[in-house]
């Protein structure tokens, strides 16, 4: 092991980085001392950053050029010029993933998912047809979702998502979700009779139910109860590309908590 081995390594095992990124960042040390002359006199971000781009796989450049910074940082010279190549890197990523998204094709329509929806009703399959009214009307977020069950107000928490049941309607009240530091908390009082049967159905006799015991893996969990097994963003995007409109982007981004520049960026609208 030469010096700049053991000084590197060295400055990894006593970084406050956890323990399966300091594995990786070894891992990947090893792929770059193959592609640049590491000798601490030489070494440079411009080479560097040249023999990345020789690289025509972006996920790669960028776990190596992040290991890069680290192997110039443990040597105290500059790495401005690598951080910047790792923001344009990341941006790069971000723009095919967006072009993927926006070009996906779906084998299921607005009909599909509702007559599924319907579906889960008949079954009785009460939770998949309340998680998946939530998302679908409301273009939810999974975390929105994550709600309690309230037999009346007086049962709810401001500190939780409610379905407070009332006679003839449903108050949907939202206080934890991704954008509510920016949009406030949101109320919607939904008069729907499926929908009221259902919570009905599923909190039984008690005063109050979660819908969720355990919200981790938000995704696995919705999408489980959504039709086709679908994640949240596809209902959205299926949605949107069958209306594609400014006024139903707009209701979508007040429902959400969401501007409408995020549906453009991501989502199949233009506007």
């Amino acid at each position: 092991m030469d010096i700049i081995d053991f000084t590197f390594i060295d400055y990894l095992d006593h970084s406050e980085l956890s323990q399966s990124t300091i594995k990786n960042h070894k891992r990947n040390y090893e792929k770059i001392k193959k592609l640049i002359d590491y000798d601490e006199k030489k070494i440079n971000q411009d080479d560097i950053i040249i023999l990345l781009k020789n690289n025509e796989n972006l996920s790669q450049r960028l776990t190596l050029a992040c290991c890069c910074t680290k192997l110039i940082k443990c040597i105290d010279k500059p790495t401005e010029l690598l951080n910047e190549y790792i923001l344009f890197i990341n941006k790069e990523l971000k723009n095919k993933y967006i072009d993927r998204n926006k070009n996906k094709k779906y084998d299921y329509t607005k009909k599909d998912i509702l007559k599924e929806m319907d579906n889960f009703y008949k079954n009785k399959n009460y939770k998949s047809f309340v998680v998946s009214y939530l998302v679908y009307k409301f273009n939810t977020r999974n975390a929105d979702v994550n709600c309690c069950i309230c037999i009346n107000k007086k049962c709810s928490n401001q500190n939780e998502n409610n379905l407070i049941l009332r006679k003839n309607s449903v108050l949907y009240e939202r206080n934890v979700f991704k954008t509510k530091d920016t949009y406030g908390r949101k109320s919607h009082e939904i008069k729907n009779k499926k929908l009221l049967h259902s919570l009905k159905e599923m909190i039984g006799e008690g005063q109050k139910i979660k819908i969720f015991d355990n919200f981790n893996n938000s995704t696995h969990l919705i999408t489980k109860h959504l039709p086709f097994n679908l994640k949240s963003s596809d209902i959205l995007k299926i949605v949107l590309s069958e209306c594609n409109t400014l006024h139903k982007a707009s209701k979508i981004g007040k429902n959400r908590g969401t501007d409408l520049q995020t549906l453009e960026d991501n989502y199949n609208i233009i506007i």
